[in-house]
């Protein structure tokens, strides 16, 4: 009877050591199971982000020169415009000029508004600027997480033998900064000093 009675033990000691790991087991899965999750959500948004950084960057660089190609268009028809009041001065045909001297004006405005165009499409690089600062942050998060699911993993408080250094420094940025959605002309701009 007492065989009887120390296997009995002997069972109950193991089921109780079978349900004491397999509620450790549970306890560290709710453990990772929520920095994966977050992983699986922020890694595709860095990239999203990255991707959005080389789009905008050869938007505005396409755009610059766009209108660098205008610009210089315009210059040689000014140019030409120039060598036409020449003309028509030697020729004396003064109603010629004025017409000649408005659309050159006009020319040279165009320059003026394409040059704020180019100033304005220059200003990418502090959008993608924070763009790139939000991808990192999302990358230094998904950094630490993946530190506490090996910690998880491994059982002790730093399972590599490394402490993750938190060197990320302070960003600030703004996560919808977007160059396509921007749309200033100079005209706009103009209307803000007139109003002074």
């Amino acid at each position: 009877m007492s065989e009887v009675i120390n296997l009995q033990d002997k069972i109950k000691t193991e089921l109780l050591d079978i349900s004491s790991a397999i509620n450790e087991i549970v306890e560290s899965y709710k453990k990772l199971h929520s920095p994966l999750i977050e992983t699986k959500e922020n890694v595709p948004k860095a990239t999203e982000q990255l991707d959005k950084i080389s789009e905008q960057t050869e938007a505005a660089t396409h755009r610059m020169l766009d209108t660098a190609e205008l610009i210089t268009q315009r210059e040689d028809e000014v140019i030409t415009g120039l060598n036409k009041i020449k003309q028509f001065v030697q020729d004396k045909e003064y109603n010629s000029i004025n017409e000649q001297c408005d659309e050159l004006a006009q020319k040279a405005s165009d320059n003026s508004n394409d040059a704020f165009v180019i100033m304005d499409a220059l200003q990418f690089q502090d959008i993608t600027s924070q763009q790139i600062d939000h991808a990192v942050v999302l990358l230094e998060e998904l950094g630490l997480k993946l530190h506490k699911i090996l910690t998880v993993i491994g059982g002790s408080e730093h399972a590599d033998g490394n402490q993750p250094t938190n060197s990320s420094k302070k960003r600030a940025f703004d996560p919808h900064a977007d160059l396509f959605d921007k749309k200033t002309d100079q005209t706009a701009i103009d209307s803000m000093f007139s109003k002074k």
